[in-house]
């Protein structure tokens, strides 16, 4: 049994990933049995693995406000239209760039029911803008030159111009083309009905700059939002053609159009694989390990020849690629990638630019290969098993008398903190402790929804596995590097999405009794108001009140008497209401769980008796559900007189 998060059928496919975004994921979770002499729940709530899917749109330089606007309108526009659920993560902002959301393949894991659900991984996001900068042709550059009169152009004229063989011509017929895509959504259909993709993509390899720039430009608008054309690109080999002109251009403005070109690419997840072969190389090598300030000693290139507009598309096609299966270990060990990634993240939180803009791109792609990292990257994982099982031996052989053998998964008081790497490399930073204080410093400083969405999902990663490594993790985050207000502090949050991720980490690190105590003080108050005030109004809903719920059993039931304080009335009610909701069928079952166990205290019992109308609710919900007779027969000799008519 694997405590992660499956992709479904066809039928029900969800999308991963996390920057400019056609989707994001949700989270997923079954159950697990639970251990009978634990208080509170096992339940590890992991995002699921967001993918951001980065579409740029294309860029336009001239009209840039008025891009701007009607970007802004966009974003809105299509964020409506998106079920989010769910990651990484984020969405990214870029000049004159839209947002938008997909869902994330995944499916809940059979397994036998009981009262601890499996854990819930956090998926691997694409980017929010689901389609990057749109561009139009430049200002400076006439469409139509002296010899054409631009009213007469027309889109059959303009392929025309493409196969001619003067240079200037060309270069016509190719700004036309990008500058009436970005306009009319139809023209790509008809340039796609009219050949012209084939004959753009042959124009990559001109050795006229202009001529290039304009065929790129030009693509990209034509695949921007159009599957139907991203794989016609694809068919006509304009993937090779895109990365190779890229591996050797120099020019900055060609560099621009390249990689907000596999922006657009990368969304669509049939383009994914070969882009990892042929894209993911070069991005690293000539864009991302320059830019970023990392270094080995091995780099020939220095920052300032790439243009940081250049760096945020191609931080953007990787946030994409990295919600991938396919790709998430690939990019895992090529070299240098996750170094620069991490460097450039750190450089900006320590120059006090939490908000760069390429800044929430990186922490989406360490939030997608933190994904499974226990399955995928078991190392670390294993080498802290055997080393905590070694010093849980040694102290079981000490005592004659202990009976404390075979508990090991669940008395995790004594795991030991993983042994870091002084020098992280690669993987290494995905869980080391410099990568944590740069995810909780964000958290501080960032104003940015996605950016504080992926760095407590990339925390929620890192705590999801029911391994010794999520102990581990947790009292890192908690105790080591005192994050737990500041994780508290996303509870308060706006945005639904910021608020599930922070209480899906919660939930998870509530699973261990060393953070009990400090979890208690410091969480708790927020825990339960959110369970008091939540409003059922967004996608998220289910998914926040299930982690809350479990989090609050889990503190409660360590510490009656502190817990006693926050069961009011308010949020019994809340709780009981909960336990009716058809549409939250998995909050319900963590609500009723809740109830179960606060009525099995004896010192609790008197704050629920005190409600009579919420206790002969609360039997009600129980009998429906089956559960323990004598715990029943108590609560109704109390207050069964008390249950209204209808039930």
């Amino acid at each position: 049994l694997y405590n992660g998060t499956l992709k479904r059928d066809a039928e029900n496919r969800r999308y991963s990933s996390y920057s400019q975004m056609e989707g994001w994921g949700s989270k997923h979770y079954s159950k697990a049995v639970c251990s009978p002499n634990r208080a509170g729940s096992d339940y590890c709530f992991v995002q699921n693995i967001k993918s951001s899917r980065s579409e740029p749109d294309l860029y336009c330089e001239p009209p840039r406000g008025t891009l701007r606007k009607s970007q802004v309108g966009g974003r809105a526009e299509h964020k409506a239209t998106l079920n989010r659920q769910s990651i990484y993560s984020s969405c990214s902002t870029q000049q004159g760039t839209t947002r938008t959301s997909k869902k994330i393949p995944a499916r809940a894991l059979s397994c036998p029911s009981s009262n601890k659900p499996d854990v819930v991984y956090a998926q691997p996001v694409m980017s929010c803008k689901q389609d990057a900068v749109y561009g139009q042709a430049q200002s400076g550059s006439k469409i139509c030159g002296d010899e054409i009169d631009g009213g007469t152009m027309t889109i059959q004229k303009a392929i025309q111009l493409l196969c001619s063989s003067d240079d200037k011509y060309q270069a016509m017929g190719a700004y036309y083309l990008q500058h009436t895509c970005f306009q009319d959504e139809s023209a790509k259909q008809e340039v796609y009905r009219l050949g012209g993709i084939a004959k753009l993509v042959e124009l990559l390899r001109s050795t006229n700059q202009n001529v290039q720039r304009a065929a790129a430009g030009a693509l990209r608008n034509l695949v921007f939002r159009n599957p139907t054309n991203k794989i016609e690109t694809r068919r006509q080999n304009g993937i090779r053609e895109c990365v190779s002109l890229l591996r050797r251009t120099g020019n900055t403005e060609i560099q621009k159009q390249l990689t907000g070109l596999l922006w657009n690419l990368s969304s669509t997840d049939e383009l994914k694989e070969e882009l990892i072969q042929e894209a993911l190389p070069v991005l690293t090598d000539c864009v991302i390990i320059p830019f970023s300030g990392w270094s080995d000693g091995g780099c020939n290139r220095t920052r300032e020849i790439i243009d940081p507009e250049v760096f945020f598309n191609a931080t953007g096609c990787l946030r994409n690629l990295s919600s991938a299966d396919m790709g998430r270990q690939t990019m895992r060990n090529y070299p240098g990638l996750i170094d620069s990634v991490m460097t450039y993240a750190q450089n900006c939180v320590a120059s006090n630019r939490p908000d760069d803009k390429s800044v929430e791109n990186c922490i989406c792609i360490l939030h997608n290969l933190s994904y499974r990292l226990d399955a995928e990257v078991p190392n670390k994982y294993t080498q802290l098993n055997h080393m905590a099982r070694s010093v849980y031996m040694d102290k079981t052989l000490t005592g004659c008398f202990n009976s404390r053998s075979g508990k090991m998964e669940n008395d995790e008081y004594g795991v030991p903190l993983p042994e870091e790497d002084f020098k992280p490399k690669g993987p290494s930073w995905l869980y080391h402790s410099d990568a944590i204080r740069t995810y909780l410093s964000l958290m501080d400083h960032s104003k940015k929804d996605a950016t504080l969405e992926a760095c407590a999902g990339a925390l929620q990663n890192l705590t999801a596995s029911r391994g010794l490594m999520s102990n581990a993790m947790s009292q890192l985050i908690g105790v080591k590097e005192k994050g737990l207000p500041r994780i508290a502090r996303l509870l308060q949050s706006n945005s639904s999405e910021v608020v599930r991720s922070g209480a899906s980490l919660l939930s998870n690190m509530s699973r261990h009794p060393v953070l009990h105590k400090t979890m208690a003080h410091q969480v708790l108050p927020d825990v339960s108001r959110l369970l008091s005030f939540q409003s059922g109004n967004t996608n998220s809903y289910g998914e926040i009140m299930t982690s809350a719920c479990y989090t609050l059993r889990n503190l409660i039931m360590s510490n009656p008497h502190l817990g006693k304080c926050y069961l009011t009335s308010n949020m019994l009610n809340n709780v009981v209401n909960l336990c009716r909701n058809g549409s939250c069928p998995k909050a319900a079952e963590a609500a009723r769980l809740l109830l179960t166990d606060l009525w099995s205290n004896r010192e609790l019992q008197s704050v629920l008796k005190q409600q009579h109308t919420l206790t002969a609710l609360c039997i009600h919900l129980l009998f429906q559900q089956g559960f323990d007779k004598n715990m029943m027969g108590s609560l109704a000799g109390t207050t069964f007189r008390t249950l209204p008519s209808r039930f």
